[in-house]
């Protein structure tokens, strides 16, 4: 498996913070466990079939489709889940299920770098569970100028 360094931290697993003085309190220059690796300075590529099998719905009418909503908030501290939220937030915007921007997926994924990986999964899930990876494009595309 292949693994990179974080770009937080730069696989350094730390993250220096300047001092600074507010109201008379002195806070000193500190270096602190990088949040988004964790200190561990690396990422492990991500596992694709376990991404897959947390996004696809396994009971019910919907049963083998992209689920429609994420139950819980594991996301938050979990990279695995992290890496399945962004995908599945993602894909749901692409398709143009969820036309919202996908501003917390963003922020859950954090520095990992596999990101232009999951990018790419996530459009090819909006391909297969909604026939398309442009709606949200065609839909914000005049926002910003690119139609």
């Amino acid at each position: 498996m292949e693994e990179r360094s974080c770009l937080r931290c730069k696989g350094e697993g730390t993250v220096f913070h300047a001092g600074f003085t507010y109201e008379g309190k002195v806070y000193p220059d500190e270096n602190k466990v990088c949040p988004c690796c964790k200190g561990n300075k690396v990422f492990w590529e991500p596992d694709y079939q376990a991404i897959k099998k947390a996004i696809i719905s396994s009971k019910g009418v919907s049963k083998g489709k992209l689920k429609s909503s994420w139950a819980g908030t594991k996301h938050y501290g979990d990279q695995g889940m992290a890496r399945a939220y962004y995908v599945w937030r993602l894909a749901r915007f692409h398709g143009g299920a969820d036309p919202k921007m996908p501003m917390t997926a963003d922020l859950v994924l954090r520095a990992d770098p596999f990101k232009p990986e999951l990018d790419r999964m996530a459009d090819e899930v909006a391909k297969e569970s909604f026939g398309t990876d442009m709606a949200a494009a065609f839909r914000w595309g005049k926002a910003f100028g690119i139609i």
